[in-house]
C-alpha cells in the first residue's frame, strides 16, 4: 500500500516533480485543478483507490517504460475525476489527471504530458 504521491508536473507548470506527498496533501494540491464541488469528492474517492492499491491496469499502455495504474470516480458526462500513476515502492507517480469520456475512454483534461497515449487533451482507450 502507497503512503505518498508525486505528481509529475507538465512543462507548462515549470517542469520536474513535486515532493512526496501524503494522500491529504495530494488531495490539497491536486484539488486545486479541479476546484470545489462535486470534482473533488471524485478525486478524493479516486485519490482513496490509488492509495489502497484499488487501481485498475491501463492494458497496454506504457508510461516512460512503466505499466501505469488508474483509478477513477464519478460518472461520464456528469462529473468524475480520473487519475493516471504509476507505483515504484510505497510511493505513486501521478503524471496524468482527467475524466471519463466513455465506459472504458478517459480524456487527459487536467494535465498530462505534451505528447504519447497519455498526451494532455487526448482522449485514451483503455
Amino acid at each position: 500500500m502507497a503512503t505518498n504521491m508525486i505528481v509529475i508536473k507538465t512543462a507548462a507548470s515549470g517542469g520536474g516533480q513535486t515532493s512526496p506527498m501524503l494522500q491529504a496533501t495530494a488531495l490539497t494540491y491536486l484539488g486545486n485543478l479541479v476546484g470545489k464541488g462535486s470534482r473533488l469528492t471524485n478525486l478524493s474517492q479516486a485519490l482513496n483507490q490509488a492509495f489502497n492499491d484499488q487501481g485498475k491496469s491501463c492494458g497496454n499502455h506504457i508510461y516512460e517504460g512503466h505499466a501505469p495504474k488508474h483509478a477513477s470516480a464519478g460518472v461520464a458526462g456528469v462529473s468524475s475525476v480520473t487519475l493516471f500513476y504509476y507505483p515504484q515502492g510505497i510511493t505513486l507517480y501521478c503524471f496524468a489527471m482527467g475524466e471519463h469520456k466513455g465506459s472504458d475512454s478517459y480524456k487527459i483534461s487536467d494535465f498530462g504530458p505534451a505528447a504519447g497515449s497519455f498526451q494532455y487533451n487526448k482522449t485514451i482507450q483503455l
